[in-house]
């Protein structure tokens, strides 16, 4: 195996290893990695077979601020690392692994922190690198609990979820796809301000672009009232086998008409024959320490279980 770095000449050649591959989706193409490319220095890898195929892409890069010593996959994305295309399997992953290890380690880094691609976003079975990860000593460091269901089942909402979903139908919620991404952004500024004292990782000009870039891979549906007011939306995020919940927010009114539970059984029943999963997103806090159980119940209530988002670190 051979290691070479990514420059903006492989580009199409890069969309198309995504495209094709067993676990790639549309966050690993380059037109959403480059959006944020003035905060993170792109150390995106191909990795070449003995016939000068490639055998892998390895996103990653270098946070604002980040040591030196350690490169990431990928510290602005919700994962990276591997991106495997169908003709390589099983011990290959190891040889290539292998191969990015020492190429870094010739680059002088210390570290290699690694999130991997949850299953729930693969279009073959795609853990080479998870077994990779473990022959070469790498231990994990995060864990964050997910909740998702899989469809075209139908999901087992419990009692209180159904509850709430007809009572917010009579109460003349009503959620469907939305344009209004400014408006959406400014309540979920709010929302996290509130809750959280944080703000959006995407601005809303940021996300304008993205959904220019990429249409049909990032949608927002709304729940309004009798009046058309906003009360609740998600931002999805669609790859080729699950619809995700990127951004979720509603107002105090929405919340006590039930807006939320309109909007979801909507947005679910929507995706239900078009992709295998619908992820809710994590429920987490401080790398996977805390876990909002209340978050959890909620999520449970519609049918979701639970989803690792793991990161491992391997010492080079």
């Amino acid at each position: 195996m051979t290691v070479e770095a990514y420059n903006p000449g492989l580009r199409e050649l890069w969309d198309s290893v995504v495209d094709s591959s067993r676990n790639g989706t549309f966050l690993l193409r380059r037109g959403y990695m480059d959006y944020h490319a003035d905060r993170f220095a792109d150390r995106s890898l191909l990795v070449r077979d003995g016939h000068g195929a490639v055998a892998a892409l390895f996103a990653a890069a270098d946070g604002p601020g980040a040591d030196p010593g350690t490169i990431t996959a990928h510290p602005g994305l919700t994962y990276g690392g591997l991106v495997l295309p169908p003709a390589t399997c099983g011990g290959d992953a190891l040889e290539i692994l292998e191969a990015v290890a020492g190429y870094w380690r010739g680059q002088g880094r210390r570290r290699m922190v690694y999130r991997a691609i949850p299953h729930i976003y693969h279009r073959m079975p795609a853990e080479d690198d998870i077994y990779a990860l473990f022959r070469l000593g790498a231990r994990m460091t995060e864990c964050s609990l997910s909740s998702a269901y899989e469809a075209p089942a139908d999901p087992p909402r419990n009692q209180n979820t159904r509850r709430n979903i007809a009572r917010g139908q009579r109460n003349g919620i009503v959620a469907a796809p939305s344009d209004s991404l400014d408006a959406f952004h400014a309540m979920l500024a709010r929302n996290l301000d509130e809750r959280h004292g944080a703000m959006p990782v995407h601005s809303a000009d940021e996300l304008r672009l993205l959904a220019s870039r990429f249409p049909e891979n990032i949608r927002l549906w709304t729940a309004t009232g009798p009046d058309g007011t906003m009360l609740a939306g998600t931002l999805l995020f669609v790859t080729d086998t699950c619809a995700h919940a990127q951004y979720i927010a509603s107002t105090p009114e929405g919340r006590e008409l039930r807006a939320p539970a309109v909007l979801f059984d909507t947005v679910m029943e929507h995706y239900r024959p078009l992709r295998r999963y619908f992820d809710f997103g994590t429920s987490c806090e401080d790398h996977g320490r805390y876990l909002n159980a209340g978050l959890v119940r909620q999520k449970c209530g519609f049918g979701a279980r639970g989803i690792a988002y793991t990161t491992y670190e391997l010492e080079l």
